[in-house]
């Protein structure tokens, strides 16, 4: 088998078919696997091959048009700005749809919902859309059916009645970091609930703290900050100036947990020895700063494989449920902090 001379124009399936001795169709059928037709091992292998010399890449769109649908899995991203958690699930995601031999795409719209969104995202032909619950509506959900979207999977904070889901709760994030600080010993906590634009993530994650602390009967005192360092060293400031300042704070993330550190440490104050401090969503930087900062962290890559498993079993028009409720477990990553 020996491959034609390379030229300026990409190589095409008649170019395969002609170097592997088969016909156009047949390498269709190697390529796009359509139910009931068989191939043999040994064409398939002639074929593969002759696609590997050739360096040739299938015309998504051209398959779009053949089969009604791509191996695109569409993913439209949320209203939060993109984070190391979302990279992380992102990537993670696209790993294992990749091992499905399936295309995760990112539909960079974050505010559109229900029938007009699902217009948008049909027109792209999606083999699946993962998309946040209260986006889907139920006319998004006909939408993309009409169209033939073959798998739909939402994630959020509550169950879709529709369709399965991934429960992806902050309010366990922040339950979960007052807890351990409960087992600590702690019974005079604070919680930092930032603004601006990941206001609402803070606004669950003290409501899950508030829940935790009311179970446990101790005190927990809501801190509402801006990303401004003076307004978190004025916190600091005013702790000192107390007779029962709190000794253990979940700070809401990452980032104002280091904000809250460097208060801390420019007030005199030792970490945890004078306040314990926790963060949610496990950094990297967690483990390259000291006190090496305790942090909540999401499990991304369960929550990847997770989704994964359940839209190729959709796909393949098979029922998720009863185990269509995905819950993702937040766990404390303890180190020096607290």
């Amino acid at each position: 088998m020996s491959a034609p001379e390379a030229g300026a124009k990409p190589p095409t399936s008649s170019d395969v078919a002609r170097l592997a001795g088969v016909s156009r169709s047949t390498v269709s059928y190697v390529l796009n696997s359509p139910p009931g037709v068989r191939v043999s091992a040994q064409t398939r292998e002639r074929v593969m091959l002759a696609v590997r010399e050739l360096g040739y890449a299938p015309s998504a769109p051209a398959r779009s048009l053949r089969s009604g649908n791509s191996d695109v899995v569409l993913f439209p991203l949320p209203l939060q700005p993109m984070g190391q958690l979302l990279e992380a699930f992102i990537d993670e995601l696209t790993e294992a749809l990749n091992r499905h031999e399936l295309s995760l795409l990112i539909h960079a719209d974050r505010t559109s919902r229900g029938a007009d969104a699902a217009r948008q995202w049909a027109a792209l032909r999606p083999l699946a859309v993962m998309a946040e619950s209260n986006r889907l509506t139920g006319g998004a959900v006909d939408v993309l059916k009409r169209a033939g979207v073959r798998a739909i999977f939402a994630w959020g904070r509550e169950e879709h009645p529709d369709v399965p889901t991934a429960i992806f709760d902050n309010r366990d994030t922040g339950r979960v970091a007052v807890r351990h600080l409960i087992d600590r010993g702690h019974r005079r906590l604070a919680c930092l609930v930032p603004s601006g634009p990941l206001a609402f993530l803070g606004e669950e994650r003290w409501a899950g703290a508030q829940a935790a602390a009311e179970e446990a009967g101790v005190s927990l005192r809501r801190v509402d900050v801006g990303y401004v360092r003076e307004d978190v060293l004025a916190i600091v400031r005013r702790w000192q100036s107390e007779s029962e300042p709190p000794t253990a704070v979940f700070a809401g993330n990452d980032d104002f947990a280091l904000m809250i550190i460097s208060a801390l440490r420019e007030c005199g104050w030792s970490v945890p020895e004078d306040m314990a401090v926790v963060g949610a969503d496990d950094l990297p930087f967690c483990d390259l700063v000291w006190p090496r900062l305790t942090s909540v962290s999401m499990h991304t890559r369960t929550m990847g494989s997770g989704a994964s498993d359940a839209i190729t079993t959709l796909i393949r028009g098979r029922d998720y449920r009863p185990g269509g409720r995905m819950v993702v477990h937040p766990r404390v990553m303890v180190r020096e902090s607290g």
